[in-house]
């Protein structure tokens, strides 16, 4: 061999060295940064469906033991009997792990929620890597760091629960590293599991089908045996997950949920063009808001997005802007195929969302671009470098990379920001009203916090509740039929002991539920303070009939028979209900005082003893006690419960 060859050889190795080198600093970069844009999420606690799926989820507090639960079960079981036709196992497996080794504790499940995240960043990297390996190492790494920072992403990252959206990419990822990088037949075997381990994560998986198919066909399109023997695993492991679905959905227990206008507000949309029209609306925002978040929230229902007919003005300018989509795909097909691609990928991932075939089960959702940003990534950053004329970059100083920066840099400060909001319910709550005022729900929520935080106090919750019943008036401004609103604002009324208006609100919530029994004890509570005691009492008998008894059930239904003197019906009423509750003193000096009223004084000094035993500071049972021992005529047992009562 020559020294010039030799000279050659040593110049390509070095090349190739080099670019390792790069290639593992930015691969530690992009680790780093997306570690670095949610780290301020790890102190955060559980938000939002994370009460649902963590915290109060019955499979995943038994940790490891639940494991079988949940994959014979559907996604919410766990924490509420009912089907929605969900069955994704996966993220809750991994809840349940992280349960096992660190019981009810946010900061681990956020971790791994990081964790996560950053693999699935770095395993982007390296796809891409490899597709675009005719291209300068730059292209792939700003495709993937914007990707990465784009504040769309808070709302999965942020919030524990949509865990499912990250292990849905990071697998179909994983499974295109497996079966088209990494050739060896192991691989292959991992990679088919990988792509069924991302079906088990979501549902929305199956869109990915399309997607590799079409990658098997660009490597293997001129080996067609090759070819068929690669796509036929992948379509028996989607369809054996199709029927494990359609099994564990179509055996469970419980009666399928019916989807309503407050799941997706297109359901109130008064006819099929309506509802046609508004879901391109929807579609038009998911367009932009791919491309800049220029609002974020984590509700969008009734009636934040209103119905649209096909004559208003959103739904021309989406249908625009869906039709420029489609115009990029046949327009750069030729002239940079790499647009379409990334143009078909956003269209092809964000189409069950879109509400435009089919009506799913929320209207909106930041989360739902997760992935679907990932095309916009690819077309964006290819269409920059398209319009400057230069499809390579052959150094760090392109004018290209400037703005690819900016955007970063905007993108990240953004990210990091509404990270804070996802702290907890009380932030996300308060801060998301201004970013969906015309939400009903993001009314409620905001108007429920204000009513958890009420102080104890009665005098300042006199001053605070206004607020609280302004709140809820907001809400059903929106949704006049919102029966949690209304059931709050009937307490709030109560409380602030306006109980006509607890009364009238309170009904209006229970033509909504008629079988609720907690609504009839609140508005049998506003009867008997409103003196309607007649009322009162029809209720409280009939919720007694049905065993569903509270505190003051039995308190109110006698004290309402004692005011009407029904003494002997009062009497009874009031042993019954110490029998429920021996330890009651306010029971057993209703029972006192209604056995007094009838002329039953031995008993009743009986119950007032009790009462004052149960509670040594009850005066009043001193003060009866003596007033029925005057009565009797045992003056020395009256002044002995006078001296202790002047105590």
């Amino acid at each position: 061999m020559s020294k010039k060859n030799i000279k050659i050889a040593d110049i390509n190795q070095k090349d190739t060295l080099n670019k390792e080198l790069i290639l593992q600093k930015l691969t530690w970069f992009l680790a780093i940064i997306s570690f670095l844009l949610y780290a301020n999420t790890l102190k955060h606690g559980f938000v939002l469906d994370d009460i649902a799926v963590i915290e109060q989820n019955r499979f995943v507090q038994k940790g490891l033991a639940g494991i079988p639960e949940l994959f014979s079960t559907l996604y919410w079981q766990g924490y509420w009997d009912s089907n929605a036709g969900l069955y994704r196992p996966l993220s809750l497996v991994a809840f349940a792990i992280e349960w096992q080794l660190s019981p009810n504790n946010p900061f681990i499940h956020h971790f791994f929620n990081v964790l996560y995240y950053v693999l699935s960043i770095v395993l982007l990297f390296k796809v891409l890597y490899y597709y675009l390996k005719d291209h300068q190492v730059w292209i792939p790494f700003f495709i993937v760091l914007l990707f990465a920072a784009h504040p769309i992403h808070t709302e999965v990252v942020a919030n524990i629960k949509s865990r499912d959206e990250i292990f849905c990419l990071l697998f179909f990822t994983l499974s295109i590293y497996l079966l088209l990088i990494k050739e060896q037949k192991i691989f292959q075997i991992f990679g088919i599991v990988s792509f069924l381990l991302c079906l088990l994560s979501k549902e929305a998986g199956i869109l990915f089908l399309p997607i590799l198919v079409f990658l098997f066909w660009l490597k293997y399109q001129k080996e067609r045996s090759v070819l068929f023997s690669k796509i036929i695993p992948i379509i028996s492991i989607s369809a054996l997950w199709l029927l494990l679905h359609r099994y564990v959905i179509l055996s469970s227990p419980f009666k399928r949920i019916q989807y309503s206008y407050l799941d997706n507000s297109l359901f109130g949309c008064d006819d099929f063009l309506t509802k046609i029209a508004t879901g391109f609306t929807i579609f038009g925002r998911y367009i932009v808001k791919s491309i800049y978040p220029y609002t974020m929230s984590y509700d969008y229902s009734y009636n934040q997005i209103p119905c649209v007919t096909v004559g208003s003005f959103s739904f021309i300018i989406s249908l625009l802007l869906i039709g420029l989509l489609f115009w990029a795909v046949y327009f750069f097909r030729n002239k940079n195929s790499i647009i379409s691609f990334g143009v078909l990928f956003f269209l092809i991932t964000i189409f069950l969302a879109s509400n435009i075939v089919v009506l799913i089960g929320t209207t909106m959702g930041d989360r739902l671009l997760y992935t679907p940003v990932l095309g916009t990534s690819i077309a964006l950053v290819f269409l920059l470098l398209y319009r400057s004329k230069n499809k390579e970059l052959k150094n760090f100083y392109h004018p290209s990379i400037y703005i690819l920066c900016l955007v970063f840099l905007l993108f990240a400060f953004k990210t990091y920001n509404r990270n804070k909001v996802w702290e907890s319910n009380t932030t996300l709550f308060t801060e998301d009203l201004s970013n969906s005022p015309n939400s009903a729900r993001v009314n409620f929520n905001y108007a429920t916090v204000l009513f958890s935080q009420l102080p104890s106090d009665i005098e300042l919750q006199q001053q605070q509740l206004p607020s609280v019943i302004d709140a809820y008036k907001k809400a059903l401004a929106i949704d006049p039929n919102d029966k949690g609103s209304l059931t709050n604002l009937g307490v709030c009324y109560y409380r602030i002991k306006d109980y006509e208006k607890s009364i009238e609100i309170t009904k209006r919530a229970l033509a909504l539920a008629k079988n609720d029994y907690s609504l009839q004890a609140n508005l049998a509570d506003a009867y008997f303070r409103n003196n309607n005691l007649d009322e009162a009492i029809a209720i409280y008998k009939e919720l007694i009939r049905n065993n569903f008894v509270l505190e003051n059930t039995y308190n109110y239904y006698g004290v309402a028979l004692f005011n009407k003197k029904e003494y002997l019906k009062a009497i009874l009423v009031f042993k019954e209900g110490i029998k429920k509750n021996a330890s009651s003193v306010e029971l057993w000096m209703n029972y006192g005082n209604t056995l007094a009223a009838s002329g039953n004084l031995k008993n009743a000094i009986t119950a007032f003893e009790k009462a004052y035993k149960l509670n040594p500071n009850e005066k009043n049972a001193l003060k009866f006690l003596t007033m029925a021992h005057q009565q009797l005529g045992n003056i020395q047992k009256a002044n002995y419960y006078y001296a202790e009562l002047t105590k």
